[in-house]
């Protein structure tokens, strides 16, 4: 537990996630694990970040990382984010 009362989120990455984050630049790298870290901690103080929104059609949801989106899947029972994919903007959704 930390300050603030809240448990963390545990993080999951698919296997082909930590492959597409490898392969970003270190910058961007860098910034998506941040925007990651950000996310759990938040979560788990029970708040929501305001660039988190729920994706139409599917259970998953999506947070802006720059010119980069991490789409994740969201158990809160569990307390997990499951990260499905991180792919710039223009390719994210194809």
């Amino acid at each position: 537990m930390h300050e603030g009362g809240g448990v963390r989120y545990r993080v999951r990455f698919h296997t082909h996630v930590e492959r597409e984050i490898l392969r970003l630049h270190p910058k961007v790298q860098r910034q998506v694990i941040a925007t990651i870290e950000r996310l759990a901690s938040t979560l788990g103080q029970g708040g929501r970040p305001q660039d988190m929104s729920k994706l139409r059609g599917s259970g998953e949801y999506r947070i802006d990382s720059g010119e980069y989106r991490i789409v994740f899947g969201l158990s809160n029972q569990e307390r997990r984010i499951d990260i499905v994919r991180v792919r710039h903007r223009r390719d994210v959704y194809r």
